[in-house]
């Protein structure tokens, strides 16, 4: 628990001077802490607009009893595939001192929840979308779906998180959405976007990389420099398409450019059955990935895929701000002894 709390004060000292008040949420036994769950720093009146949550390592997940966040927060983990030892969801080594995630239960995003900010985190009940604007989602896990349920919802960023699981991004028939971002993400285990009301000319899906699946379905999106490993026709409805790789030879319209299809994924991903589940999304060696993509400004030309572009998705989720990775603290300290020696190593995650 000495881990835990030293991993939470480097990062609340980085952040303190420029957000609001912050507040630490733990649910481990024999830690004091501000709160001991999502629902209740959200609902506290002590908890206002703009304050910042830190969601501490946990193996319980953080309970919500099902609440719509009607503030805006900034929502702060330690990431995500933190444990190398995990056979179902593997992690990578190094990467923080706690191999633990923070989980949040079921929630729902309402009017007033404008602006809210998730970093770093693991989404591992359903999130619903209830009419709200300008939240965004960046390194964040979803082993569960994301469902749009009522209300004009404009501007959603989702940029450098892992969906799982088969989970899906879709849509009631009552919702609108606009503005819809979703850029560096990668899309496995059968994870895919399903998506009829997104509206307007602001919708972009680009630099994702889809590793098996279901097929995707969108309306009135700017798709490029994708990566499609799915085994089905996705349906694109008044789409601009430029520069993906599909497995199959996919159906386009005729404005579609720069894509290749039929695509041997074998050629394309590390894949294997090693290493964590992120990792082995990295374009291989040789990959018909690397510089495919829509070249930017006449210079630049990305490679396709969530590894590529400028701000490439980042192994793990480790929020962009200082943390401990390596800590040494003496097991016991002999009696008489006012001092201790503790030993530890950070790194800035920008």
């Amino acid at each position: 628990m000495k881990k835990i709390f030293l991993l939470f004060v480097m990062m609340t000292g980085i952040l303190s001077a420029t957000q609001a008040k912050i507040w630490r949420i733990n649910n481990n036994a024999g830690i004091t802490a501000d709160f001991s769950s999502f629902h209740a720093a959200a609902n506290s009146s002590a908890v206002l607009g703009g304050d910042t949550l830190y969601m501490e390592p946990s193996n319980t997940q953080y309970a919500t009893n099902s609440m719509t966040l009607t503030k805006r927060l900034v929502v702060v983990g330690p990431g995500f595939f933190l444990d190398p030892a995990n056979s179902t969801t593997p992690g990578n080594p190094g990467l923080q001192v706690s191999t633990t995630d923070s989980e949040i239960a079921f929630l729902r995003l309402g009017t007033g929840s404008d602006g809210s900010r998730f970093l770093g985190v693991t989404m591992s009940g359903a999130l619903y979308f209830n009419g709200a604007a300008n939240v965004s989602f960046e390194k964040v896990y979803f082993p569960s779906g994301i469902y749009y349920e009522t209300g004009t919802n404009d501007a959603t960023s989702i940029r450098k998180c892992f969906f799982n699981n088969g989970i899906n991004i879709s849509n009631s028939g009552t919702a609108v959405i606009s503005n819809f971002i979703c850029e560096n993400n990668i899309f496995y285990g059968g994870a895919y976007i399903t998506l009829t009301a997104l509206a307007g000319s602001g919708n972009i899906v680009r630099n994702n990389s889809v590793v098996g699946g279901n097929a995707f379905t969108l309306n009135n999106t700017y798709v490029a420099n994708n990566i499609f490993a799915i085994g089905s026709q996705s349906n694109f409805t008044n789409c601009t398409i430029k520069n993906n790789l599909f497995q199959i030879a996919q159906t386009l319209p005729g404005t579609a450019v720069g894509n290749q299809l039929s695509v041997n994924m074998t050629n394309v991903y590390v894949g294997g059955t090693t290493g964590s589940l992120d990792s082995r999304a990295a374009l291989k060696a040789g990959s018909p990935a690397i510089a495919a993509g829509l070249t930017v400004g006449a210079v630049v030309t990305p490679d396709c895929g969530a590894y590529g572009a400028t701000d490439p998705y980042k192994l793990s989720g480790i929020p962009n701000i200082p943390s401990i990775y390596a800590l040494t603290v003496p097991v016991s300290i002999p009696s008489g002894s006012a001092t201790m020696n503790v030993t530890f190593s950070t790194r800035n995650n920008n």
